[in-house]
């Protein structure tokens, strides 16, 4: 058999190793580069927010730290632009101590690893220089590996995304309104409710970048809370009626039409109501069975019956069914006096007016002075005054 040589530079077969597709060795590595990516990329991070695009999409930061944001934001660039040969199959991102060692790949694979040479991130456009290297198999009759490396120039620009944007512009697409029924919130009430939305909004928006609170308006009978997107006011709703119970509604208002698509544009209020009633309060059934309330959640109601002083759980549907609802009552206190086998005399602390009960349910001591409670005539112990 007569000896093949390299069309390229010639040299023989023998010389050269085995030739592919006509090429020895090195002309072939030469003439098939695998690192096809461009020299320099240009990239952008919010100014206001420090969010950035991964595949597309916008995405919140790991740091917040700007030399760490700057980076990363690089990285991911470099990375995006990654550009090989598409005989590569598989890719396997290492670190340059790591690539040093490798000199065994299957036909198809690649390994990258890349690190900065040179940056200079003291203002916008931020430049960040990197040393890009690769090693790859694309034929099964290579002896060595391709080794290649690229100098890769990353511009990092500032901009602001389309989050930023709208909230910037003051752009809200719901309002979430959290009222209770009859009455206006408590302090204590606002209080938990602001620091439970602005826990929950944290973490929506790790899913929902447009879940932001736009504004907060105080009002004498609840809060506003305008927000970026309706799924978010809807998430926060159904969080704040699993704390406290209530009922979650919706409300739509044309405000215009989108000429794109040629619909109607609608604002959603979504509105949270939260129960008559709070802890502590006295409550009655239509059956005059009075309780006092020990907690609410979203499931139910929790209630210590005054006459058995037996706790009794009720899910809303029950309650709403029995007519739970709040008592005019007077609240006291008593000590006891005596006590037979049937009956309890009792003091009233403020008037000093005796009055004898029917002898509770609940252990009772004389000497010792009970929180009492007078409804439509008749007293109810409540509990030991500590």
């Amino acid at each position: 058999m007569s000896e093949r040589f390299c069309y390229r530079c010639g040299i023989s077969e023998s010389e050269g190793g085995p030739l592919i597709d006509g090429l020895c060795q090195v002309c072939f590595r030469k003439e098939n580069p695998v690192l096809l990516m461009e020299d320099e990329i240009n990239t952008e991070l919010c100014q206001n927010c420090g969010s950035y695009k991964r595949n597309g999409v916008w995405v919140d930061p790991h740091s917040y730290e700007l030399d760490e944001l700057i980076f990363e934001v690089a990285d991911n660039a470099l990375l995006e632009s990654l550009t090989l040969d598409e005989r590569v199959k598989e890719v396997e991102i290492l670190s340059p101590e790591e690539l040093e060692e490798v000199d065994e790949l299957p036909v198809g694979m690649a390994v990258v690893a890349f690190e900065p040479e040179e940056w200079h991130i003291e203002h916008f456009p931020a430049i960040v220089v990197y040393r890009v290297r690769l090693k790859a198999r694309l034929h099964e009759l290579q002896r060595e590996l391709h080794d290649e490396e690229k100098a890769v120039t990353v511009y990092v620009r500032q901009t602001v995304c389309p989050r930023c944007s709208k909230f910037l512009g003051g752009y809200f697409e719901a309002i979430l309104q959290v009222r209770a029924e009859g009455r206006p919130l408590t302090k204590g009430e606002r209080e938990e409710i602001a620091n439970l939305v602005q826990q929950k909004v944290d973490e929506i928006m790790k899913r929902d970048r447009m879940g932001y609170i736009q504004d907060t308006v105080e009002l004498e009978e609840g809060i506003d809370f305008y927000m970026g997107s309706t799924s978010s006011a809807r998430k926060l709703a159904q969080a704040i009626r699993e704390r406290y119970g209530g009922e979650v509604n919706e409300a739509y208002r044309l405000i215009g039409q989108d000429r794109m698509r040629s619909k109607n544009t609608y604002r959603t209020s979504v509105s949270v109501r939260l129960p008559k009633f709070l802890k502590g309060d006295i409550v009655g059934d239509r059956n005059g069975r009075v309780y006092r309330v020990e907690s609410l959640d979203g499931r139910g109601v929790e209630l210590t019956n005054l006459e058995t002083h037996r706790s009794e759980r009720k899910d809303w549907k029950t309650a709403k069914r029995e007519g739970i609802d709040t008592l005019e009552h007077e609240r006291s206190e008593a000590m006891v006096t005596s006590i037979t086998r049937d009956e309890v005399q009792l003091m009233d602390m403020e008037t000093y007016e005796t009055y004898e009960l029917e002898k509770p349910p609940m252990e009772v001591r004389e000497g010792e002075v009970y929180h009492m409670v007078k409804v439509k005539g008749r007293r109810y112990f409540l509990s030991k005054k500590e």
